[in-house]
């Protein structure tokens, strides 16, 4: 995970001269990284106009948006070894998962890919999966346990988000495409076209005020969804609004630092990264943060510097928070209720924020 001081980025900006930023393998979204985003659905139309502005060593400002945000998500990328067994073998295998090779997935909701099932299904356990290498990076597919049973969706030709080295004015396009079949229930798909183009560079300024020097990249996704039912022979071509996500991407953070989705040119989202991000605001050297066991079943000792004053906080693979609490020192969490899986545990004051992984095993 990249660490980064959001107290210096200011300071240093300002004094020195940004440098066009570029992006690959080795500064992009890596396995372990967790992204906290605020997201904001209220802008005047001044504010969604600087969205759609870009250019050369251009500045966006949002600044003026303020921390009235309505949404705190998580974006958590983790390693093969933290999805189930059978995922990891299927996308980490080389001899089985072939050009589906991958090395880190996003947990998500089943139904963030956009689909829907043909019938109402339970579904757990989903993630997206990820290949990042020198030449770019990939989404090679996703996974997600269906009434106990695991259900497996590989890209026939992989959607490219990006290629690296990514630079001002690169542009690229390829179209991808999937078809899964569910047992006895029908099948789902998706093929689509993404086209991108860096359209500029330059200074973003979020809500807290902290600067970020970016590359920024439109992308427009142009979607066709397949449904088919077996029991009624019926199959159908939903074909979607154009998308077009406009993003910021920086390399001291390593990922998004924003990114705005707009439908049929209307602003449906904008996100942000949180000023609280576990993506730790000063050098992890300098705060003794600890937890254990882990794996846990029981209790989870955290343990922190005596001085510190803020709150400790277990968030689920979701984003969704299950247990804060006020801490001016090292303290202990119950979790022995919680379902087995994968939890955050952070540590959030006015100075700091730092998140770690913990599994919960009974």
């Amino acid at each position: 995970m990249k660490k980064f001081s959001i107290a210096l980025c200011p300071i240093l900006s300002s004094v020195l001269l940004l440098a066009q930023p570029t992006i690959d393998q080795s500064n992009f979204i890596q396995a372990g990284d967790v992204f906290f985003y605020d997201t904001y659905t209220n802008l005047a139309l001044e504010e969604v106009g600087v969205i759609t502005q870009s250019g050369a060593d251009f500045t966006w400002d949002f600044s003026a948006l303020g921390l009235d945000q309505e949404l705190n998500i998580a974006d958590t990328y983790v390693p093969l070894d933290s999805t189930p067994e059978f995922f990891e073998i299927f996308f980490g295998n080389p001899f089985l998962a072939g050009n589906n090779l991958s090395n880190l997935a996003l947990t998500i909701d089943f139904f963030d890919l956009g689909l829907e099932l043909p019938v109402p299904l339970t579904v757990e356990n989903s993630f997206q999966f990820y290949r990042s290498d020198e030449e770019g990076f990939f989404i090679t597919g996703s996974a997600s346990e269906v009434e106990g049973l695991p259900l497996i969706s590989t890209y026939e030709n992989l959607d490219r988000i990006y290629s690296f080295p990514l630079n001002y004015l690169d542009a690229d396009e390829n179209a991808f495409d999937f078809l899964t079949v569910v047992p006895s229930i029908g099948a789902v798909g998706q093929e689509g076209i993404r086209s991108y183009f860096a359209d500029g560079w330059g200074e973003l300024i979020l809500p807290g005020s902290e600067v970020y020097n970016c590359l920024r990249v439109r992308t427009e996704l142009d979607i066709t969804d397949t449904i088919y039912i077996d029991f009624t022979s019926f199959g159908s071509l939903i074909e979607r609004p154009l998308q077009v996500n406009y993003t910021w991407i920086s390399p001291e953070v390593g990922g998004t630092v924003a990114e705005a989705t707009f439908i049929d040119d209307a602003l449906t989202s904008l996100r942000m990264l949180s000023s609280a991000s576990a993506l730790s605001a000063i050098d992890p050297d300098s705060f003794d943060f600890s937890i254990y066991p882990n794996p846990v079943g029981g209790t989870l000792n955290v343990s922190i510097p005596d001085n510190f004053s803020g709150l400790v906080q277990v968030m689920d693979i979701t984003g969704r928070i299950m247990h804060v609490v006020n801490a001016r020192r090292s303290t202990q969490l119950d979790v022995s209720g919680y379902p087995e899986g994968i939890y955050l545990i952070s540590v959030k004051s006015e100075a700091v924020s730092f998140a770690k992984r913990i599994v919960v095993q009974h």
